[in-house]
């Protein structure tokens, strides 16, 4: 894409960023609010305040995980910034944030300090686990290739080093960081790693112990050079995953091939259904999808022959006892992949053409949790929503999930799989039944902002379709989660995403969204309260007026629309500042400003940093901690994948369970504390809690008080 009107005005330059910290600032007031008269107790954008001018970065793929580092009882968290060290305009860079959680709103900004700020490396998704069971975290921040460099991966010579761009190596690398436990990390990368270490473009990392062997291993996803990512020809290059086994001895050994994880080729075909395929000229091999004459810069091939993958998600998905593995591919298939290890052979099989949600998409994001209060866990897969209805079909065939969608063969819309337990498959085995209801669960629009879709005059007559409903009607969305909104013991939805850059010009439009907030009613059915809760992603909105029937509510005068949208990436959650409320973290990348047709500048993206403002109800949150922390025995020191269910008597003797996960994956560019938070409502004390930690062992605890961060350690195997 090419942007004219770049240079500015330095003046004129100097205005609108300052515009852009007093807009947050206004409307991040940490003044509380009252509820309303449904109970909604909005969010307080504390960015500004907290993180003074850090609460603005440039990184087209920013990330996020919130963490403990320094063990001293408060959530701390990290914020990854594209590379320092690049000369380009439109893609600045610096270092990665690492924010000290000082209480009462107070956030100190120690990445140098403790070593972790990686001013070279083009830094994406970030990962916290504790690699060696020490009980301290550790960090692993994935990194993507240079943006306007026109060079891939293999441009990084493994040889000839003085072949390579100055400074390329140290840009794209990923990096592990180890925790000593005094508030510093040492990088580990080289030992850990060694030539193995990753440096295609990552942007989604996931731990898990996949063999059961106490140590927590690491999935790192790859996409594509952003250079080389196209949606308007169907030459849709990727870029291999990989799968490191933890050795035991802070060393990691790649075992993708072995596992079965390198990933199929990319599903390509034409209008009639044909693969569409293309022949490597030296070796005679034929991909589907992929291109192998494409060069870079340095005449280097470019990309792999697979998908560009975008999420991933460990969780055990069919009750066996080890973590299956999911992964969101933008232009492809959802990948689902069942984890048969063995004897300590770790082994995946590919089940999502058995279980029948292997539609094309462009899959972003994972969230996991008992949406229907059924206590099974099931899953949200964001997509790009419902904007493709808005616009001509595409002609040419591609990875845009509007080319599939129109053949039958993908889709553009969410998906919510409901968990309907396993069935047996002959030849195949046991796998899991998910079963797509996003089209017919009910959502209570929001009156202030419904989604286009809904309006049946904005649906092009060409497309030949009635309007999407439920969760399909909704707009695109990146990085997403289920929590407790309220602590009245159900499960609520959020998402973020848009694209395209900010503002009011055609090119500000582009798959335009300020997030949406879903209620859950714990039954299966949401309301939007997207605007009631304070939790559009968008600077300078004015709340003060929220329902459209008031004679004062304007819609644009209040900045309340998709078209005032930032560029929405990365979300975690946690309870920052220990309330008892899930508070939630959404970065957003930099990138052009657009008023009309022009383009006033590239200029960084805010930082969100909702506080909840509290629904009221009782809670508890439950820190767990595995026994090779301890002993070196059972679990892995967090309790990575461990399974918890949690009972009380929500009143009159009527006891409800809620299910939750540990997990160290699933949302884009973003990883949530690991804690588990659970909302009780008006309980006074927990019944039970029910712990099925990953070494096997079942731990039950009784009459627990609430309000409080239960840290629970694994008891030793019996």
């Amino acid at each position: 894409m090419t942007y004219k009107g770049f240079y500015v005005n330095v003046w004129f330059k100097l205005v609108v960023l300052v515009s852009g910290f007093l807009i947050v600032g206004c409307s991040g007031s940490t003044m509380p609010t009252p509820a309303s008269d449904d109970g909604i107790v909005p969010f307080v954008n504390i960015a500004r305040e907290a993180l003074g001018d850090n609460a603005f970065v440039n990184n087209w793929h920013p990330g996020v995980a919130i963490f403990d580092y320094d063990r001293d009882g408060d959530m701390d968290f990290y914020i990854t910034v594209a590379d320092g060290t690049s000369d380009k305009p439109e893609a600045p860079g610096g270092p990665n944030l690492l924010f000290r959680n000082d209480g009462d709103g107070v956030y100190t900004e120690t990445a140098a300090e403790a070593g972790v700020d990686a001013f070279a490396s083009n830094s994406t998704a970030p990962a916290v686990c504790d690699i060696n069971n020490d009980g301290y975290q550790d960090l692993y921040v994935a990194s993507y290739g240079r943006i306007g460099d026109d060079l891939d991966y293999r441009s990084v010579n493994p040889i000839f080093y003085f072949r390579e761009t100055p400074g390329l190596r140290q840009a794209v690398t990923d990096r592990l960081f180890l925790n000593r436990g005094d508030g510093s990390f040492e990088d580990i990368t080289v030992s850990a790693f060694g030539y193995a270490a990753n440096i295609r473009s990552a942007i989604t990392v996931a731990c898990a112990d996949v063999d059961g062997d106490g140590w927590l291993d690491l999935f790192i996803g790859n996409r594509a050079d952003q250079d080389f990512i196209r949606f308007d020809d169907p030459r849709h290059h990727g870029h291999y995953n990989v799968l490191y086994r933890n050795n035991g001895d802070l060393t990691f050994s790649d075992i993708t091939e072995e596992a079965g994880l390198m990933g199929p080729e990319i599903q390509m075909l034409d209008p009639e259904g044909a693969p569409m395929e293309w022949e490597n000229p030296t070796t005679g091999e034929v991909t589907r999808g992929y291109d192998p004459t494409v060069r870079d810069t340095m005449g280097n091939v470019v990309g792999d022959p697979t998908g560009q993958t975008l999420s991933t998600l460990f969780f055990d998905h069919d009750d066996d006892g080890d973590q299956d593995l999911w992964i969101a591919d933008d232009g492809d298939t959802l990948k689902v992949y069942r984890n048969d290890s063995s004897d300590g052979a770790i082994r995946f099989t590919s089940i999502e053409d058995e279980m029948g949600i292997d539609d094309v998409g462009a899959w972003m994001s994972f969230a996991v949790g008992d949406y229907d209060g059924d206590q099974d866990l099931d899953i949200f897969v964001s997509n790009i929503g419902f904007h493709f209805l808005l616009a001509p079909k595409p002609t040419v065939p591609s990875g845009d999930c509007a080319y599939s969608h129109q053949y039958g063969r993908g889709t553009c819309y969410h998906y919510l799989l409901r968990n309907d337990g396993t069935r047996d498959v002959p030849n195949v085995g046991t796998v899991p039944v998910f079963t797509n209801v996003a089209s017919e669960t009910t959502v209570k629009p929001s009156k202030a902002m419904p989604p286009a879709s809904l309006d049946p005059s904005n649906i092009l007559p060409e497309w030949g379709i009635e309007g999407p409903k439920g969760l399909s009607a909704y707009d695109f969305g990146f990085g997403t989660v289920f929590f407790d909104y309220e602590n009245d013991g159900d499960q609520d939805l959020y998402w973020l995403g848009a694209m395209g850059g900010r503002g009011e010009g055609p090119n500000g439009q582009f798959y335009k969204g300020v997030g949406r907030m879903m209620r859950g009613d714990g039954a299966g059915s949401f309301e939007d309260i997207t605007v009631e809760s304070h939790l559009l992603d968008a600077q300078g909105v004015d709340y003060s007026i929220t329902d459209p029937d008031d004679p004062k509510f304007d819609a644009e005068r209040q900045r309340m629309a998709p078209r005032f949208h930032e560029n929405g990436k990365g979300l975690a959650s946690c309870d920052l500042n220990g309330d008892g409320n899930v508070d939630l973290i959404g970065t957003n990348s930099n990138g052009p400003t657009f008023l009309g047709e022009s383009v006033i500048d590239f200029f960084p993206g805010p930082l969100f940093v909702w506080q909840n403002g509290g629904g009221g109800g009782h809670w508890i949150s439950l820190r767990l901690k595995g026994r090779m922390a301890v002993d070196g025995t059972g679990s892995n020191a967090d309790g990575v994948g461990a399974r918890v269910f949690v009972t009380a008597d929500v009143g009159g003797g009527e006891l409800h369970t809620q299910v939750r996960d540990v997990l160290a994956s699933s949302t884009f560019l973003g990883m949530s504390c690991l804690d588990l938070h659970f909302g009780l409502g008006e309980a006074s004390k927990v019944k039970e809690i029910s712990i099925l930690w990953p070494s096997g062992v079942r731990q039950i605890l009784t009459s627990e008080d609430v309000d409080q961060v239960l840290e629970v350690v694994e008891p030793a195997a019996e």
